[in-house]
């Protein structure tokens, strides 16, 4: 887990309580998903690090957003110009969008196969996880050459990994013993 993750965990959770406080859920994830466009823009990443006032920026912020953000958005844009914390924001996002899937029970899982499974196989795996795990899940599903055979499995920040690349370096990893 980063710094960045530490610092923006409790923006993250200030902002969910918020939205759970205000029935705004989806307004604030579709906010804090423009506010990420913005901020991840190339050209606006400059001027982001510049060592422009806090007052001016966050103007120049909330221009840009427009009627795209209300208020409270802006009170963010506000605070995370003071203190120079808009490199944090795809962390913010990230926090945010895991409360969100705790609160809703849906839990995001990744899984990356070497080569490509058949859909019979996935919808095999998620049914097992939904049952272990007593919770919908949102599958992402990737295909990595790497890991030679096998496949992995993220859940949030724990990672199964059934690769034969692992299985190599355990077996690696003993004999050195």
């Amino acid at each position: 887990m980063s710094s960045f993750d530490t610092i923006a965990r409790p923006y993250a959770r200030a902002i969910f309580e918020l939205a759970i406080e205000k029935k705004s859920i989806n307004k604030w994830k579709r906010m804090l998903i423009f506010i990420n466009d913005i901020v991840s823009s190339k050209k606006i990443e400059q001027f982001l690090s510049g060592s422009l006032s806090a007052n001016y920026l966050s103007s120049c912020f909330i221009f840009i957003a427009g009627d795209q953000i209300d208020e409270n958005a802006k009170n963010l844009i506000k605070l995370l110009a003071k203190n120079q914390r808009f490199k944090i924001f795809g962390h913010i996002l990230k926090n945010f969008l895991n409360l969100l899937n705790s609160y809703e029970k849906n839990i995001v899982v990744e899984l990356t196969s070497a080569y490509s499974l058949q859909e019979n196989h996935i919808i095999k795996i998620r049914s097992v996880l939904e049952k272990i795990l007593l919770c919908k899940i949102n599958f992402v599903y990737k295909i990595d050459h790497l890991i030679l055979d096998g496949i992995l499995i993220k859940i949030n920040d724990t990672v199964f990994d059934f690769s034969i690349r692992n299985h190599l370096q355990q077996l690696s990893n003993i004999l050195k013993f």
